[in-house]
């Protein structure tokens, strides 16, 4: 029953030590580096992750699994594990971030990165969810997580994690990436996404018939590069404060 809730909610448990050893050889961390973690799990790769950096803090909600891991990372000194949500605290200072995101919460996690200050992450996420963040501007899989992702990372596709690594096994693939942090000249706020929110549900309509901007020619909205739908939604920010 357990199980089951969990595949409900996108949990699955990476437990083949290969593909953990191939994650951890792609993150660039050093013994300087403070690792974020989004979900322990059982602690494998907590474990793994801890031999490279500084310091790693790991959130995991569910106590279960929490006891779990504490005590298969008991003689780990620089670990640190938090049975909290995550989403709840307010975040020590981070140099990278690791995660096994679950699908039902891929999207939440990726609005939280692009608010948040760090160099660089290595994440594992669905395949369906991968394509939405590498998708370019007029594919059917462009969509909002892709404009705002793609604006606050250059994200590098590193690899694929069969289903039978996982426990329970996803009846889709999994997708390793690489998040590098950009250097906007104006960074992500939090009242941008909404307005991408709502450029997106006129997706298929041209900028001009929605905005009476003609800066962008006779692009559709889902034509647009991500650069020039964040203006859009900045400049959207400007003439709402401009009323009040």
């Amino acid at each position: 029953m357990e199980d089951n809730k969990r595949t409900y909610l996108g949990q699955h448990f990476l437990i083949d030590f290969s593909a953990i050893s191939k994650i951890v050889g792609s993150c660039n961390v050093s013994k300087s580096d403070t690792v974020l973690e989004f979900g322990t799990g059982y602690g494998y790769l907590t474990k793994e992750i801890s031999k490279l950096s500084k310091v790693v803090y790991s959130y995991e909600i569910e106590e279960g699994l929490y006891l779990k891991a504490k005590s298969y990372l008991r003689n780990v000194s620089n670990v640190k594990i938090f049975n909290e949500d995550f989403f709840a605290q307010d975040p020590y200072e981070f140099d990278f971030f690791l995660s096994n995101i679950p699908y039902s919460r891929s999207k939440e996690i990726m609005k939280w990165l692009s608010l948040h200050e760090f160099r660089e992450g290595v994440i594992m996420v669905q395949k369906e969810f991968s394509e939405k963040l590498i998708a370019i501007p007029g594919e059917r899989k462009y969509s909002v997580v892709s404009v705002f992702s793609q604006y606050c990372f250059d994200i590098e596709p590193l690899f694929d994690v069969q289903n039978e690594s996982f426990l329970p096994s996803p009846h889709i693939e999994s997708n390793v990436l690489r998040l590098v942090r950009k250097r906007n000249k104006k960074e992500m706020t939090e009242d941008i996404i909404p307005n991408l929110e709502y450029l997106f549900s006129h997706r298929n309509k041209n900028v001009v018939s929605i905005l009476n901007n003609k800066d962008y020619g006779n692009k559709r909205i889902d034509e647009l590069d991500p650069e020039s739908l964040v203006t859009i939604s900045m400049e959207l920010n400007d003439r709402k404060l401009s009323r009040t």
